[in-house]
């Protein structure tokens, strides 16, 4: 087993706008929905439907970024045209995080939005993504505080999403894994609803589908205010040894 995934619509929300996409062993992504009705949840889907077509079999290494941040780029039209074809599609979008893993010492990342990558290596957790939110940007200009950012009534409007203009700017990256031993790509109803030093706890557990009920339960009994969506990618499967 490669990786584990879980998504609940949570204790709040009426439905759930979340997408995930695994397509073991190389390529995995987080979709959030936003918009009335069922808009966000047709904008996730159709975000990772598209993502889970791509073919990366023919490309050489510096041939990677530049594939995922065009593609990435073709759904958010797609995305946004469908969005101004149907009234009750006006509006929405979603974020879209995903990492293609061609081998066991390198993922490559494309990033629109507040869903997130982590790195989990002896027993440290290390964000990868930035968060392309609100509150996120004033933490980095240090107009606020990161105990203001937690409390923040904006800690959900994001500042780029998938769908909602033709254009998006994406963040494209190759990470070194070099003896990085899981990754967790998740939505933020995960990471708003229990601290990174519990996910980083959490994440020592050696089997993935206890480590993922030990994710999801944690954010149901904080409160599950949001919809939950993770994926934990074990680096260290069998299926990578013989990189």
């Amino acid at each position: 087993m490669i990786a584990v995934s879980r998504t609940n619509r949570g204790l709040v929300r009426q439905n759930n706008e979340d997408s995930i996409l695994v397509r073991e062993p190389d390529l995995y992504a987080i979709a959030d929905g936003m918009g009335g009705a069922d808009a966000g949840e047709v904008a996730s889907y159709e975000a990772v439907h598209q993502l889970e077509r791509l073919d990366f079999t023919t490309l050489q290494r510096k041939e990677i970024l530049p594939f995922l941040e065009r593609s990435i780029q073709n759904i958010n039209r797609k995305i946004y045209t469908l969005a101004n074809q149907k009234e009750n599609f006006s509006g929405m979008g979603t974020t879209l995080t995903t990492v293609y893993l061609p081998n066991r010492n390198s993922a490559y990342v494309g990033h629109v939005g507040d869903s997130r990558i982590y790195v989990w290596q002896e027993g440290v957790l290390r964000q990868v993504t930035s968060d392309h939110s609100y509150v996120a940007e004033l933490l980095r200009q240090k107009q606020i505080t990161p105990a203001e950012a937690e409390i923040s009534d904006r800690k959900h409007v994001i500042t780029r999403a998938i769908g909602v203009a033709p254009t998006v700017e994406v963040d494209t990256f190759e990470i070194l894994l070099g003896g990085a031993q899981k990754l967790l790509l998740c939505s933020d109803g995960l990471t708003n609803m229990i601290t990174e030093a519990e996910i980083e706890r959490i994440m020592g557990d050696r089997n993935l589908e206890r480590l993922a009920d030990g994710l999801m339960n944690g954010a149901i009994t904080a409160g599950g205010d949001d919809n939950i969506s993770f994926i934990i990618i074990d680096l260290e499967a069998a299926e990578w040894k013989k990189e």
